[in-house]
């Protein structure tokens, strides 16, 4: 082994080990507090709300995206009850500006308020 491929090796596990590093920081969640002015708005018809693996689970109409609502964070409220009470409605949600390396394309989204209107259904802020 020559002295330029040994360096190309070290160079190529550093420049790898540099960028996984970089990741798994960025995947460390904040220690902000979450308000409404950190959030992104996003709004739609509901399609479908469902018990899930993160908790509630909200589809809208025409968004590809998945919504939830953590089971913690509301432990009084379960789907079908959120289902009766949304089904068909127009909705504003607001969620985590977030970005996570585990999911990069952000199809997944924590919904950290909820409202039809001015009725607030759901609040974590």
């Amino acid at each position: 082994m020559n002295k330029k491929t040994s360096f190309k090796g070290i160079a190529a596990l550093t420049l790898v080990a540099c960028l996984i590093m970089v990741l798994l920081i960025s995947g460390i969640a904040s220690a902000r507090r979450i308000t409404r002015t950190t959030c992104k708005p996003a709004s739609g018809q509901v399609q479908d709300v469902k018990q899930g693996a993160p908790g509630i689970v909200v589809h809208l109409k025409n968004d590809p995206r998945i919504y939830f609502i953590r089971s913690t964070t509301i432990p009084g409220s379960n789907a079908a009850t959120l289902e009766r009470e949304l089904a068909g409605k127009e909705v504003q949600l607001y969620i985590s500006a977030d970005w996570d390396p585990l999911d990069p394309f952000s199809s997944m989204k924590e919904i950290r308020r909820l409202q039809t209107g001015d009725h607030v259904i759901f609040s974590s802020f």
